[in-house]
């Protein structure tokens, strides 16, 4: 069992030495095309305008969003009044 243990240290330690002194070696060459690059480039000029514009719309329906709160906070407590309203408009429109 302690052999074994041993065989399976002395493995490790050799490996561990053996990737450390092989190494990653040197970056390959880029073979990236110019107009490639060039057309990345430009989706990423698209991509950021989206970004801002999308972020400009959901800044506008965030302060839609809470006007329509508020609103709904100013009605919520008078129910009675705006049945009362709803009633007659119905009335004015002919349906009641």
């Amino acid at each position: 069992m302690k052999s074994a243990h041993g065989w399976l240290i002395m493995t490790l330690i050799f490996g561990l030495f053996v990737g450390f002194s092989a190494g990653c070696g040197p970056a390959p060459p880029c073979e990236t095309s110019l107009v490639t690059l060039d057309e990345t480039c430009l989706d990423a000029e698209t991509y950021e305008q989206e970004a801002t514009e999308t972020g400009e719309r959901v800044a506008d329906l965030k302060t839609r969003l809470a006007d329509k709160r508020a609103d709904i906070d100013a009605i919520s407590d008078k129910p009675d009044e705006l049945e009362k309203r709803v009633h007659e408009m119905k009335k004015g429109s002919g349906r009641e």
